[in-house]
């Protein structure tokens, strides 16, 4: 199954919800989840996002944009070679995500 991706500006025009979509919403609440399992503290730490065990289905868009970064830092960064832009990246989204 493709999975579409919407971009912010697409999402922005979707209608909406109706009244009828509403209640359908409301109305799960009451769904009967006794045949799904409660997970244990151990199982949930185990647990992992789905863009790390199916990296394929994510591909995040990106933003230009223009930063200001201490030489220093920068320096490190390209000095451990090739990619300082994609570890900069890296190290915002661990920090910000938790990822």
């Amino acid at each position: 199954m493709a999975v579409k991706r919407v971009t912010m500006e697409e999402a922005r025009k979707i209608p909406p919800m109706s009244e009828e979509e509403k209640r359908e919403l409301e109305n799960h609440v009451d769904t009967d989840f006794s045949d799904c399992p409660r997970l244990t503290a151990e199982q949930l730490k185990e647990a992992k996002r789905g863009y790390e065990v199916h990296p394929e289905w994510y591909k995040p868009t990106k933003s230009k944009i223009t930063i200001m970064i201490d030489n220093d830092v920068l320096a490190a960064l390209k000095a451990e070679g090739k990619g300082y832009q994609t570890k900069i990246n890296a190290i915002l989204r661990k920090e910000v995500m938790g990822a």
